[in-house]
């Protein structure tokens, strides 16, 4: 029998024996360009060259949408796949068998688990005249209760863990666990991307609240889980759009109805991990929340976080105040497609939102200061100035004043991002010499922490360096990645330069600090004063030390 190797240990040594530049170089046209290759970006719309693939380093790079890390990373957003996936495609591409791989055991029997228990509570489904009924009544077929693998939760469940011989502690670990939560229920079994049942949600039959009760945490993260993402993949990679709704029953139902290219976020809290996953697989995404004020709620936050991530978001408002599924189930597929096609955009959306807002004001001038916070957010010039004029078409504001009005918004908050911008770079130069030079590190490790960084990505890639990270989990830091690509070398004595400025900047902080703190202190407290005041000393000797110092 072939031995059980770890799939990273093997992911690793396959990594090391294909050619990122040949591999990447089926999608993207690449030129040489010093020691990386360049390209137009596959991940957005990219007119210069900004997609950076080093063959040396084994990386690739987008400056244009951050984007980037090892071929792995590259497989899994080009492809819409999870890791192992990735390893399997760069393994038949290269014409390397892969072996036997194990994951971790205690994980692996909670899948297992998962499995064997979705597995009873579909059984039991068909023996629960009430659960049938409840589902019949919401309008659902047989076919699609199957596809979604929906079930029903006994009252007890010791009688089947005793049969199947299931340990107490490991069932602890399973998402159904405390069990008395999900009793009485209809059950949602929760897939991950590649089909593993990862959680469970159970739905009351009853008018009792919680209506819905999900999985605890275990190998069940709800920030990184979306419920129809397994049955929806295909048909989002296939359109590459996304429809984002609220509810179970909306996703089921609109599969039913053909819209199979549909997601739950398990309520309105979309979070920037489910993000992430979608966008592995599309670009347009749909959110299509509830018409209540939580919905609504929902949706800002939602488009937020969808245009942080770069997609082109439509926002779908459903009349009537009916759910998505109540829609289609009372309206058809076709009302819901015609739903999609006038869906507007995030400044039409939040244009509408502000006026309804201030629909019954006599003045213009709240809506246009909500307005002008919406228009600060386009980066797109031609775009900004568009808005600006249909603003003032409908509000008789003069342009210009708007105009001013934004410019004086956005200096404003240049003022402080200036400061901040001069101490990222410094931050930057440090982070840069020691990433590129094991000596320089070495030389100054003892010498200071994370704190010494004001930025906080700074600090946390810091931290990362510091704790002795594998080459690849530090790969995955963009910054990280950012740094090594760029061929850029400095001389000892610059680099002490940038040293010496970097700590002297956190010395002085710290001084700063202590005065603030001394001159809100109550002089009768003695002895916090003195304490102070020979933090004081202390600190200003230091800086005194370190400006005579000749070197590090």
């Amino acid at each position: 029998m072939d031995k059980v190797k770890d799939l990273y240990e093997f992911a690793e040594e396959l990594r090391e024996k294909v050619d990122i530049v040949e591999y990447i170089s089926q999608y993207v046209k690449l030129k040489k360009r010093g020691k990386n290759y360049m390209g137009l970006c596959p991940f957005h719309p990219d007119k210069n060259p900004s997609f950076s693939v080093s063959r040396e380093k084994g990386l690739f790079h987008c400056f244009g949408c951050g984007v980037g890390g090892n071929i792995y990373h590259f497989i899994m957003k080009i492809e819409g796949v999870d890791f192992i996936k990735a390893v399997e495609i760069l393994a038949k591409w290269a014409g390397i068998e892969i072996p036997r791989y194990k994951i971790s055991k205690e994980k692996g029997e909670i899948y297992n688990l998962h499995e064997i228990f979705t597995s009873f509570f579909e059984k039991l489904l068909y023996k629960t005249q009430e659960a049938i009924n409840y589902l019949k009544n919401r309008g659902l077929k047989e076919e699609i209760i199957s596809k979604f693998r929906l079930g029903y939760a006994p009252e007890d469940i010791s009688f089947f863990l005793k049969e199947k011989a299931i340990k107490p502690e490991l069932f602890k670990k399973t998402g159904l666990y405390p069990f008395s939560h999900f009793a009485g229920r209809l059950i949602f079994p929760i897939f991950d991307t590649v089909g593993r049942v990862i959680g469970f949600s159970g739905r009351t039959l009853k008018d009792e609240e919680p209506k819905y009760i999900n999985s605890g945490e275990s190998v069940f993260k709800k920030r990184e889980a979306l419920y129809g993402i397994f049955q929806a993949k295909d048909s989002i990679l296939k359109k590459r759009e996304v429809i984002l709704v609220e509810g179970y029953m909306d996703v089921i139902m609109l599969h039913q109805n053909g819209i199979e290219n549909t997601v739950s976020s398990m309520g309105t809290s979309f979070t920037m991990d489910q993000g992430k996953i979608l966008k592995r697989f599309a670009d347009r995404i749909y959110i299509c929340f509830d018409p209540d004020i939580g919905g609504i709620s929902g949706t800002k936050r939602a488009l937020d976080i969808a245009e942080t991530l770069n997609f082109d978001v439509r926002i779908v408002e459903i009349p009537g105040n009916f759910d998505p599924d109540e829609f289609v189930f009372k309206n058809g597929k076709d009302s819901f497609f015609n739903l999609l096609t006038n869906a507007p955009d995030v400044i039409t959306f939040l244009w509408n939102e502000a006026e309804k807002m201030h629909k019954n004001e006599e003045s213009f001038v709240p809506l246009v200061k909500d307005l002008i916070e919406i228009v600060k957010r386009i980066k797109d010039q031609t775009k900004r100035f568009e808005i600006i004029r249909k603003i003032s078409e409908r509000t008789k504001f003069p342009e210009d004043i708007i105009l001013n009005e934004i410019k004086r918004r956005r200096k404003k908050r240049r003022k402080g991002e200036t400061v901040l911008e001069q101490k990222d770079l410094l931050e930057k130069e440090f982070l840069s010499a020691i990433v590129k030079n094991e000596r320089f590190f070495s030389i100054i490790k003892d010498e200071i922490d994370e704190n010494y960084f004001f930025t906080e990505r700074y600090r946390e890639l810091y931290k990362k360096i510091n704790s002795n990270l594998t080459k690849d989990v530090l790969e995955e830091d963009s910054i990280y990645r950012e740094i090594l690509l760029k061929d850029s070398e400095i001389s000892e004595e610059v680099f002490f330069d940038i040293f010496r400025r970097f700590k002297l900047r956190y010395l002085m902080r710290v001084k700063e600090e202590i005065i603030k703190e001394i001159n809100k202190i109550d002089k009768e407290d003695k002895d916090r004063f003195d304490y102070l005041k020979l933090k004081l000393f202390e600190i200003e000797k230091e800086i005194k030390s370190f400006l005579h110092k000749k070197e590090v």
